[in-house]
């Protein structure tokens, strides 16, 4: 906040007054609120008093498009984000900022805050989910998977772009960043039994909420080698791709669908006369997906991760 800092005043020394989390506030943004000279929007600021520790969560809502700021008593701006979301490293007074989005944003809002509790012990178990903050490093925790089995891990968060890593037993390593839901981290696998590490971390190493849940999969794995015309699979990749026979009895035109939670699918295809087809993203949700005009004969379809991890995947063939 330029106009808030000019002249080396505090922020968190001339706010409008103070903010309670839990309590409601209101205000306004008005022609008569103090200027930001940076880019011409008004500007109303709060003092908020945090506790080591505290993990607090505010929102703005009204007419007003706005931003919501926190700085602390040395004018560094600590985050911008709507909602807010913030954990005090050390306790003491801060300023909100709740700032026009442009020189013409005026009118009034509503402020709500809260305090987050977290169940983050560092230990997960299955099923079950856990709460954390991440603060820049990694967060690891401890996993017992006691039966073998397929397993799903989602790592969810609203605040950055989420990553997994998992180790286990006899070299087993799989990660992924963006295979879930809205780009969040997923691993779906078959474990075996043993302790597993399990490290959440951010794509861009930020700070912010995030949730993991954790589930057994019914899932039946096909032990095949072979596809049918108009049927579906489930397969379980390793670390090397898993190649099908495809026969085709009529001409006509097929598609291939190859879908995963747990790894960036890429599917191929050869068959004859040289014919050659692949494909990465083509389908849903970012899934591999070949639809093409096939001539009878024997065709031969490599199903692969585009990051050579391995993962649980449905393989399917279907005439059109």
């Amino acid at each position: 906040m330029s106009g808030a800092s000019s002249g080396g005043a505090s922020i968190v020394g001339s706010t409008d007054g103070k903010l309670v989390i839990g309590e409601r506030s209101r205000g306004e943004l008005t022609t008569q609120s103090p200027l930001n000279f940076k880019d011409g929007s008004r500007y109303q600021a709060y003092s908020l008093s945090l506790q080591e520790g505290d993990l607090i969560e505010i929102e703005v809502d009204g007419s007003v498009e706005n931003v919501v700021s926190l700085y602390d008593d040395q004018n560094d701006l600590l985050i911008s984000a709507s909602p807010l979301r913030f954990r005090a490293d050390q306790s003491g007074d801060y300023a909100v900022v709740i700032s026009g989005l442009t020189a013409d944003s005026y009118g009034p809002f509503n402020i709500r805050s809260k305090s987050m509790e977290l169940n983050d012990t560092g230990v997960l178990t299955v099923p079950g989910s856990t709460m954390g903050w991440l603060q820049m490093e990694p967060r690891t925790y401890e996993l017992t998977v006691e039966t073998a089995g397929a397993y799903q891990i989602d790592m969810l968060s609203d605040d950055f772009d989420t990553m997994l890593v998992l180790q286990g037993p006899n070299g087993y390593h799989t990660e992924d960043d963006d295979g879930g839901m809205d780009y969040n981290a997923s691993i779906g696998d078959m474990l075996e039994p043993g302790e597993y590490t399990l490290t959440a971390t951010s794509y861009e190493q930020s700070a912010g909420l995030f949730s993991i849940e954790i589930s057994s999969l019914d899932i039946e794995i096909t032990e095949t080698d072979t596809l049918e015309v108009n049927s579906e699979i489930n397969g379980w990749m390793r670390s090397s791709p898993n190649s099908y026979t495809l026969n085709i009895a009529e001409e006509g035109v097929y598609q291939l669908d190859m879908r995963s939670t747990s790894m960036d699918s890429v599917l191929a295809i050869e068959g004859p006369d040289g014919f050659y087809a692949e494909d990465d993203d083509g389908g849903d949700n970012y899934n591999s997906r070949i639809t093409e005009t096939f001539k009878p004969g024997v065709y031969q379809v490599t199903a692969r991760s585009y990051e050579e991890n391995g993962g649980i995947y449905t393989l399917s063939v279907q005439r059109r």
